[in-house]
């Protein structure tokens, strides 16, 4: 019988790892908001989504990144960044179209028009090269955390297997008597054997 060793990693938890990971959308929303109303577009953020977002599922996981937990974190630090630079310019034009259209802003942002004029907005000739720098400055920020977590996912420890234990329930083979000849050698005496008859026990 074989039994798992005390020092194997546990089992990865993908579900409560993911969950954990979540939170890094919220703050990378937020810091990247903060940035993008100063004038910056920073590949430090999508570094510290990516980042917080590994540390987080590793946290959540019980310590391991499995090639389908290091997917849920890419998936989770791209919508992030998507996430955040639609915000960058829906938060610019929401209280413009708040004033034009008399309507409060929690209105604005669940009506369709609204929506309509940020993409557009974004896709203008005058926006573009912002939304693409921030797509390449995002890129190469999380670029290099995101493939180290892949690249992990190769090396995970296995677990090794303990030395056997015997099962008390299963009967131990009968030993050889002396005199028989195994494997070309010679079966040596047991004790009883060599013992003097009168000492036998």
């Amino acid at each position: 019988m074989t039994l798992p060793s005390s020092s194997s990693p546990p089992a990865e938890n993908l579900q409560r790892g993911v969950i954990f990971a979540l939170i890094a959308l919220p703050a990378g929303v937020i810091v990247w908001y903060i940035l993008w109303g100063f004038g910056f577009i920073a590949s430090i953020v999508a570094f510290g989504v990516a980042y917080l977002a590994v540390r987080l599922y590793r946290f959540g996981s019980g310590g391991r990144v499995s090639r389908n937990g290091a997917i849920a974190v890419a998936i989770i630090t791209i919508g992030t960044l998507i996430i955040a630079v639609i915000s960058g310019f829906a938060v610019k034009i929401v209280g413009l179209y708040a004033e034009q259209f008399g309507t409060s802003v929690p209105e604005a942002l669940v009506a369709p028009r609204f929506w309509n004029i940020v993409f557009a907005a974004m896709t203008s000739p005058a926006a573009l090269p912002t939304l693409l720098f921030a797509v390449l400055f995002g890129a190469l920020g999380c670029f290099g955390t995101l493939r180290a977590a892949f690249l992990q996912t190769r090396t995970q420890p296995t677990a090794e297997a303990a030395p056997a234990v015997p099962d008390p329930a299963v009967p131990a083979p009968p030993a050889a008597p002396s005199g028989m000849v195994l494997n070309g050698e010679p079966v040596p005496p047991t004790p009883d054997e060599t013992a003097e008859p009168g000492n036998k026990k």
